[in-house]
């Protein structure tokens, strides 16, 4: 048995990968301890592991803002700040780990993680094209993390790529939690590992989370935008109306942020704030997402076309890569009613559709529900 010590954050995407590599560490026989804000306090112990809290200046304040990426400050001190490093080194130092796995994007943590003893993972849960896109960050948070190396005395930045990827190529493991088949990189790295995507398991073995009749032919339609706030009412909105006259059921999940009872919903559409997907995706015949990563990997883990529909962040070129492997369709933010039902059409007739998304969860079957991972952290601390 090892300690492993895994650090994140209030991110919507990041979260599930490392809870559930978590999870499944802590059925293996290791000691488990997550760094994480006051809000995953439960999920963390649930999982059986240790909850260790954040500094108060590292949590999310929500009397700012309901949306994250509108709060600069937030993200600032998240990725590129001093007080979530010093928190790590103050609890590796009062308990060592054999391990430390940090949120790739918490780039001044990964870099004080490898100032430290312990061997460093970086997991990692966007696609390259977006931590690694100069266009994007451009020279976002580099000079907070070459100030912090230079107090820490470690090498420089090289400056050739961005600061996540310079980062994740310093340390010894990058748990890359996507399938290959997804990731868009041009090359590997020795140190990558594709663990691929971790599924949550079933809530319930018996019975249906629908209610409608087993004997209902109509196709099912599941939609589900993000479990963070952007801003999404609208496009709920849009998707319901587009939705509402079609010979379907659907069901929605508004997820925390979205109150059902603040939108209209059609006779033929069931609005839920938590479905367990595992329980409905089997039965499911198409998703309409915002392209978070999470919700394309487990529509795909169970064959489930999507019609992609981002609302900001690293999605639009996760609805980019759905698209370019015929698994998925991309429409703009501000697609209107009729676009939207027109698409869902579409995917309900394209059998090339169905297909590619069944050879992603062939792909992704094969990663064997993140145990790469395990295996690669356990060789690791061996």
């Amino acid at each position: 048995m090892a300690a492993f010590l895994i650090v994140t954050w209030q991110a919507g995407g990041g979260v599930h990968p490392a809870l559930g590599l978590a999870r499944l560490l802590v059925a293996r026989g290791h000691e488990i301890r997550v760094l994480a804000p006051r809000i995953l306090e439960e999920q963390i112990e649930t999982a059986g592991c240790v909850w260790r809290p954040i500094p108060e200046e590292a949590e999310f304040d929500l009397t700012a803002g309901r949306a994250a990426d509108e709060q600069r400050e937030y993200l600032d001190e998240t990725f590129f700040g001093v007080a979530l490093p010093a928190a790590l080194q103050a609890e590796v130092r009062s308990n060592p780990p054999a391990a430390i796995v940090v949120d790739a994007l918490l780039a001044t943590t990964v870099s004080t993680a490898q100032a430290l003893e312990p061997p460093v993972a970086a997991l990692v849960h966007t696609l390259r094209s977006f931590h690694g896109d100069d266009e994007i960050f451009g020279t976002w948070g580099r000079a907070q993390v070459s100030a912090l190396r230079g107090r820490l005395a470690q090498d420089p930045l090289e400056n050739e790529e961005t600061i996540f990827v310079e980062l994740q190529r310093r340390c010894e493991l990058e748990l890359v939690a996507i399938p290959a088949e997804f990731d868009d990189r041009d090359s590997l790295d020795e140190n990558v590992v594709h663990m691929g995507w971790i599924t949550e398991q079933p809530t319930a073995t018996t019975g249906s989370e629908l209610r409608w009749d087993q004997a209902d032919s109509r196709p099912l339609v599941v939609v589900g935008l993000s479990s963070t706030y952007m801003h999404q009412e609208g496009l709920m909105e849009r998707i319901l109306a587009a939705l509402s006259d079609l010979p379907v059921r659907a069901l929605a999940t508004t997820g925390p942020e979205l109150d059902p009872s603040e939108l209209r919903v059609p006779e033929n559409i069931e609005l839920r704030r938590y479905v367990s997907h595992p329980l409905v995706l089997p039965q499911a015949a198409l998703m309409v997402t915002h392209a978070g990563l999470g919700t394309l990997m487990v529509s795909f883990a169970y064959g489930v076309p999507c019609i992609c529909i981002p609302l900001g962040r690293d999605q639009p070129l996760n609805a980019a890569r759905a698209s370019e492997l015929g698994a998925g369709i991309a429409l703009p933010r501000d697609a209107g009613i009729d676009a939207i039902r027109a698409a869902v059409v579409g995917a309900l007739d394209a059998k090339d559709l169905r297909a590619e998304a069944r050879r992603l969860q062939l792909a992704i079957a094969a990663y064997r529900n993140g145990s790469r991972g395990v295996t690669a952290l356990e060789a690791l601390v061996a």
